[in-house]
């Protein structure tokens, strides 16, 4: 068929048809069963929107949550400054013993400097509180002190 023929054809048929039917109430009710299909597939998923929502605003405001572990410099440093206390109420307890006791001059100057020398070592320790050295700078002074007082005292 040549085009001229096909469109002598077209020319043919009517511009118009009505339908044997009104084709709206069937057109209204499809649009209506879609638009209700599309309600109920919306809710399980707003559902768990709104779920997801609460879930996170609950984490964001959880207070317990677990304290970070602490790092290895930090429990070194703890050790190392309860240590220091145990060292110093130990050597205190045990000069407490000779309180009162008489000290010849050269001794007490040389306690005073010892004395000096604790507390040095003491903010050297709040200031670098993992520092073994320091710990064990401190026991040797603390040694030193109670050897001499010793001396001192029971001559």
């Amino acid at each position: 068929m040549k085009e001229i023929d096909l469109r002598w054809q077209l020319r043919q048929l009517p511009r118009e048809l009505e339908p044997s039917r009104d084709l709206w109430p069937g057109i209204e009710a499809g649009m209506r069963r879609e638009l209700t299909a599309r309600t109920r597939r919306r809710w399980p998923a707003a559902l768990a929107a709104a779920a997801t929502l609460l879930l996170a605003g609950g984490l964001y405001w959880r207070t317990d949550a677990p304290a970070p572990a602490p790092t290895p410099n930090q429990i070194e440093a703890r050790v190392v400054s309860a240590e220091a206390r145990a060292i110093t109420d130990e050597y205190q307890a045990a000069l407490r013993q000779f309180d009162g006791a008489p000290m010849p001059a050269q001794v007490e100057r040389s306690i005073a400097t010892l004395d000096r020398s604790v507390a040095q070592i003491q903010s050297a320790i709040v200031a670098d509180p993992d520092s073994v050295f320091l710990l064990e700078q401190l026991r040797r002074t603390y040694n030193t002190r109670l050897q001499l007082t010793q001396r001192a005292v029971m001559g």
